[in-house]
């Protein structure tokens, strides 16, 4: 079960870019944003986890023959979810010393700007993180989920993460 927080935890990858920041103290993540991230990543969630298990699944599994289809899905939710993930990428990249650039750096780029690089980083952090023995657990869930609304997601996964989240590690949830 611990597999399945993990891959959804890959949507922290976008912490990534903020790497200086979080070694600081963690700050909290508003439950909204948090969810926004998911909903957001959740396409490129797929594209990084097809390409690493592309030799570890049968063509006929769920992810290889049905995962652009179910990724499609969160494609509409999208650009409504972004504001959410801009505020989760900040929340982190105003942590730290006032010589932290990223902040400035992610505020001064427009959307159009910032978007392909954080889509690009998502992708190749979830395709090095995902391990192909892990593969066919994914493979396994992902069919039992699939029949939620696209909506559901990020709002579950993100009440999945307040559940299990450790007050000292980097994605602390805030309280409401």
């Amino acid at each position: 079960m611990k597999l399945n927080f993990r891959l959804t935890a890959s949507a922290a990858a976008l912490l990534s870019l903020s790497q200086p920041a979080l070694a600081q103290s963690a700050p909290c993540i508003a439950p909204a944003d948090l969810s926004d991230t998911l909903t957001y990543s959740m396409p490129l969630l797929v594209e990084g986890i097809q390409s690493s298990c592309m030799d570890a699944l049968p063509a006929d599994s769920f992810l290889l023959g049905d995962g652009a289809e179910f990724a499609s899905g969160f494609e509409p939710l999208r650009d409504q979810a972004w504001p959410g993930t801009r505020r989760f990428l900040m929340t982190f990249a105003k942590k730290g010393d006032s010589k932290n650039q990223m902040s400035g750096i992610i505020e001064d780029l427009s959307d159009e700007a910032i978007r392909p690089f954080v889509d690009a980083m998502v992708v190749q952090l979830v395709a090095a993180e995902i391990k192909p023995a892990n593969c066919g657990d994914i493979d396994r869930i992902l069919p039992l989920l699939a029949p939620l609304p696209p909506e559901n997601y990020g709002p579950i996964l993100a009440t999945l993460f307040s559940f299990v989240g450790d007050e000292e590690k980097d994605l602390k949830i805030c309280k409401d």
